[in-house]
């Protein structure tokens, strides 16, 4: 009977998961935004990261690029929440995060002009709107400050 199973390979690349795969499609974005990449490159590179199972098939993906980069040295892959949080990262924080307390802040005036200018019956419902932005804004601080704090 033929057996499926290969020989052990003597030191194998780490397996990576989502985490990583995610890192690493962030730092191809960071250059893309810096114009290292064109946007073929990255589309290129980016499939490549999808498919990619270890942290051997991600090294040639930044071999002619400096930093960042998805993984600390040959065969090293960091472990997932130990990275640098997104507000750190050279590429900066998320939009959320730039324009979030502008937007909470313009919320309200946003609704009291929705409500007496959009002709419907239950305008009130324009107020909403306030409650839910805070919302949304306070979720996307919890997630940068958790991430923060599992570093140290």
């Amino acid at each position: 009977m033929l057996s499926t199973m290969t020989e052990p390979v003597p030191n194998p690349s780490p397996r990576i998961g989502t985490a990583e795969r995610e890192a690493a499609m962030a730092d191809l974005g960071t250059h893309l935004e810096a114009g290292r990449l064109d946007p073929e490159e990255y589309g290129e590179r980016s499939a490549k990261v999808t498919e990619a199972r270890t942290a051997a098939d991600l090294e040639p993906l930044f071999a002619d690029l400096p930093e960042p980069r998805p993984h600390g040295g040959p065969g090293a892959v960091a472990a997932p929440g130990t990275g640098t949080p997104p507000a750190n990262r050279p590429g900066g924080p998320s939009a959320l995060a730039r324009w979030g307390p502008a937007v909470s802040g313009a919320l309200p005036i946003i609704a009291l002009i929705l409500f007496f200018t959009v002709p419907i019956a239950n305008s009130w419902v324009f107020f909403l709107l306030i409650p839910l932005g805070g919302a949304l804004f306070a979720q996307s601080r919890r997630a940068d400050d958790g991430r923060g704090d599992r570093d140290g």
